[in-house]
């Protein structure tokens, strides 16, 4: 599923998993990064020694991660993401150097059916705000994902819409065209 997303344009994975053991986590990291390898950036979620054995792209950190001194070096080699679900936060994470963020969650979605949805609005204060990239996460689907760039995102963070799809080559290859007709 995967591979056939990033031939559909996919042109970002983010890695998590919190219920592996750690060598079925290994062996997963290793074949996504394979896929994903001079294709896709292939980002890791919270674990920097998972990104650094399998020389991912980048790290993404949950809304309440503390950056520390260690982070300088972090940055040095790695993009680094964090989650937010306020201005407050974003401008907290921007403050801290962060590349991108992820904010959300924007409508109703299946993998987190117990946050509340927030609408688009909160792009759109961000983006007013800060200028660092931001995607939007929740609920994203072929239907929707346009406004979610129309209120300022950079882009769009895909989950049900992709891995539920009949052809993931194809719904990633429609959600690409709907964003890219600004």
């Amino acid at each position: 599923m995967v591979g056939q997303a990033v031939e559909g344009g996919t042109n970002m994975i983010q890695f998590r998993d919190k219920d592996m053991q750690d060598t079925d986590r290994l062996r997963v990291a290793v074949k996504l990064r394979e896929i994903t390898e001079h294709k896709a950036l292939f980002i890791v979620n919270g674990d920097v020694d998972l990104a650094k054995k399998v020389g991912a792209d980048g790290i993404h950190f949950p809304e309440k991660h503390v950056f520390d001194a260690g982070s300088e070096k972090l940055k040095e080699n790695f993009i680094l993401g964090k989650s937010v679900h306020s201005l407050e936060m974003a401008t907290k994470a921007a403050s801290e150097g962060i590349d991108y963020l992820i904010v959300g969650t924007l409508f109703p979605s299946k993998s987190h059916p117990q946050e509340r949805s927030i609408g688009t609005k909160i792009i759109e204060d961000i983006s007013n705000k800060l200028s660092v990239p931001l995607l939007g996460i929740g609920g994203i689907s072929t239907q929707n994902c346009q406004k979610v760039i129309d209120s300022g995102a950079s882009g769009v963070a895909v989950i049900g819409a992709i891995s539920e799809a009949d052809d993931p080559r194809l719904e990633s290859q429609i959600i690409l065209k709907n964003i890219s007709t600004i």
